[in-house]
């Protein structure tokens, strides 16, 4: 689909950096990107805009999740999926959960995780527009140590020269982020992998850290336990993954360096809860032992100011494509305001990848990631659930209900 030119005429404008929207507005959009923003009445003129006269309804920047696994079917045990179905079917389900993604208002999201790197190809595929599909920042496998946590998309790394070895084949095969293991974790083997035991060395994140960084790239750990989240943050990661047992000296290190948490709190709190819904038993049994922790851990970061972004682990365990939204009623509920909860899946999370000039706002200059939804989200979350339109850079998409989009465009 190419780009369109496209007036959004009478928005309630929220541009993702500010606590309250502005009534009233025009968003212009040419050549992919937001040409002008100003107040409804003023002169917006484009010769070729189609006009989208909004009449109120609620604009934003299009959503990001950064913590997803495209390959995952969010069924009960994911990984066994993936066993049976193999790589040519997984990657068909890639696109697909991409798709269902983009159609719910997420426009980017960073996937942490895949098997076989499809998920690169995914990414590959949607920038050269050969599928539909939001953007996609890919780690594609994992860097971990040998018996380490994913076994199933890691590439062992055994000591500081494996590791960049490992940085340099994920660079080299286009990854758009690095993915390290410093700990174990809940789902994903049943023996042999503690929840809280530190896995990388401090001496293999500093390697992994600085060779992305050398090459442009940010860098994801997955880390659970306080050891290994102290390790990486003191090894320059970009965001940690998780992040249930924190203390309050890592937090302090965190807000000094400006590390970033993806908490993905529902995650851990649907596979505690996952018993009788076919989630293996080893998984369910090491997330009741991690709930009141993370909790106290996310109220801490919380409360001390830390750059905190919104992830899901989609595709994880009874963890549908998409899953976003529930997870901002989680940040919520746990004492995030709406409105950062919000820019946790917008421009706080564009921060995090390091793309704050490229999107994540409604401004000049930036890339049109735009949803349009009726009803007021800083009111009510629920209500990014009645989405009209999706526009990803400059790509036009109808919301659910095609009769009522078709009807508002006008030439």
């Amino acid at each position: 689909m190419l780009c369109q030119n496209v007036l959004f005429r009478d928005a309630l404008l929220w541009d993702g950096a500010g606590s309250e929207p502005r009534p009233h507005m025009d968003v212009l959009v040419e050549d992919g990107k937001i040409a002008a923003v100003r107040p409804t009445g003023d002169a917006v003129r484009s010769s070729d805009a189609q006009v989208v006269d909004l009449e109120g309804a609620f604009l934003m920047p299009g959503l990001i999740d950064m913590h997803v696994h495209l390959i995952w079917s969010g069924s009960p045990d994911p990984v066994s999926v993936v066993d049976t179905e193999g790589a040519q079917l997984t990657t068909v389900r890639a696109v697909a959960n991409a798709q269902t993604q983009l159609r719910s208002g997420v426009t980017t999201v960073r996937d942490v995780g895949s098997n076989w790197d499809i998920a690169i190809t995914v990414s590959r595929a949607i920038a050269r527009g050969h599928i539909a599909g939001p953007r996609v920042v890919a780690s594609g496998r994992t860097i971990i140590m040998t018996g380490g946590h994913d076994p199933f998309w890691g590439i062992p790394c055994d000591g500081p020269d494996a590791v960049l070895r490992g940085v340099r084949t994920q660079v080299y095969g286009a990854a758009g982020v690095i993915k390290v293991a410093a700990t174990g974790g809940v789902y994903g083997r049943p023996e042999g992998e503690e929840i809280g035991q530190s896995e990388l060395s401090y001496e293999e994140l500093a390697v992994a850290a600085g060779e992305a960084h050398r090459f442009g790239l940010r860098v994801a750990a997955h880390a659970l336990g306080t050891r290994g989240i102290a390790d990486a943050v003191r090894a320059g990661i970009d965001t940690i993954e998780h992040g249930i047992f924190l203390t309050e000296e890592i937090v302090a290190e965190m807000k000094r360096k400006g590390t970033a948490l993806t908490p993905t709190l529902l995650i851990y709190r649907t596979i505690a809860e996952g018993g009788r819904a076919g989630i293996p038993a080893y998984a369910v049994e090491k997330a009741k032992k991690a709930v009141k922790a993370h909790r106290e851990s996310f109220e801490m970061a919380m409360q001390a100011g830390i750059p905190i972004v919104a992830g899901t682990d989609a595709g994880s365990c009874n963890a549908p494509h998409p899953s976003l939204i529930e997870e901002l009623r989680a940040l919520h509920g746990y004492g995030m305001s709406r409105d950062a909860a919000l820019r946790a899946a917008t421009s706080t999370a564009a921060d995090a990848l390091g793309k704050a000039a490229e999107f994540g706002t409604i401004e000049p200059g930036k890339s049109a990631d735009v949803l349009v939804v009726d009803g007021n989200p800083l009111e009510r979350l629920d209500d990014l659930e009645r989405v009209r339109y999706v526009m990803s850079a400059g790509r036009f998409f109808a919301g659910p209900d095609r009769r009522h989009a078709d009807s508002t465009v006008t030439a």
